[in-house]
């Protein structure tokens, strides 16, 4: 009996230990210097003091189609899911020394949008400790850079949340204002159907050409962007909302870090797809004629094998423009 006892002891000790190291491995402790480390980085036009909220880049897109033009508008808003701050150290020199590049990437969507433009540093979750905490999650992240708004607003804070339908996104404020043919569209379906299907509805209903379009994976989707942004093809839009969504599918088997080969070369083949996507823009024979907002955002980071939670990892994001925020 004292045996069976010793064995019984021993099994739920080595199982304890078994499941706390599966714990940690999936949720790991936050890095305390994470965001200071983050801010060290010399590539960043503002700092963590001057961190950009998810909402405000949405309002930045509403400001460009309301400001008057010569020219007609068009935009490529180009969505990277679940990527970490410090995935950039992947693609872009940082000049105090926290990688070895000798230079940026080529073939880099964000080298080419930092070279040319704006890079920032910014803020996913909301305002911690009020109403406008939301999760670092799919939904939330990107209804919140769609219309402005935080999920305390616009009804999106966690996955499986239906958005507000008096909460517009920009996809369908282009169509509807603007008369622009605008597009959401992603590489995954089951949270954004909740957030997004209302403004399909809305669109249908008063005729507003607005499309949502689902794909299997972020190649399958590269291929109908190109289509889009072909002068006189049937699939051409001028309001393109688009996420690359593989790199948050292959962070959760493989972890969300710099240590994961395959997380980093997941979202080093989306940057080179969405570099790939903007030269097909400036390609266009009407490009000159037209007034192109091109912006590259992200939803959340990660940390470990997931992500929803207020740690810096999981809050801390980034967005390049070719325009000024």
């Amino acid at each position: 009996m004292k045996k069976l006892y010793v064995w019984l002891i021993s099994f739920i000790a080595v199982f304890a230990v078994l499941i706390t190291g599966i714990f940690i491995y999936i949720f790991p402790p936050a890095t305390q210097n994470y965001l200071n480390k983050v801010n060290g980085y010399s590539f960043w036009l503002n700092d963590k003091d001057t961190m950009i909220s998810q909402p405000q880049i949405g309002q930045f897109v509403q400001k460009f189609l309301s400001t008057p033009s010569t020219k007609q508008k068009k935009v490529a808003f180009l969505g990277f899911d679940a990527i970490r701050a410090d995935a950039l150290l992947n693609i872009l020199k940082d000049e105090n020394g926290a990688n070895d590049l000798a230079q940026d990437k080529a073939n880099s969507a964000f080298s080419l949008i930092k070279n040319n433009g704006y890079l920032y540093l910014a803020y996913a979750g909301g305002e911690k400790g009020t109403d406008t905490q939301q999760k670092t999650s799919t939904a939330p992240g990107w209804t919140a850079l769609a219309t402005g708004t935080w999920g305390n607003v616009n009804g999106v804070q966690q996955n499986g949340d239906y958005k507000n339908a008096d909460i517009k996104t920009t996809i369908l404020i282009a169509c509807e204002q603007y008369n622009m043919r605008s597009l959401f569209t992603v590489a995954y379906r089951s949270h954004i159907d909740k957030a997004f299907n209302v403004d399909l509805e809305y669109a249908k209903e008063n005729n507003l050409d607005m499309k949502i379009h689902y794909v299997d994976n972020d190649s399958q989707m590269q291929e109908y962007l190109l289509n889009c942004v072909e002068v006189n093809n049937e699939l051409e839009r001028d309001f393109i909302f688009a996420i690359y969504k593989d790199t948050d599918v292959i962070g959760h088997k493989f972890g969300f870090s710099n240590d994961s080969n395959e997380y980093v070369d997941t979202f080093m083949t989306a940057d080179n797809m969405a570099y790939e996507l903007i030269q097909a823009i400036y390609a266009r024979p009407t490009y000159n004629d037209e007034d192109w907002l091109i912006v590259l955002a992200v939803d959340h980071g990660g940390l470990g094998l997931a992500h929803g939670g207020q740690t810096d990892e999981e809050r801390t994001v980034f967005f390049a423009s070719n325009k000024s925020f």
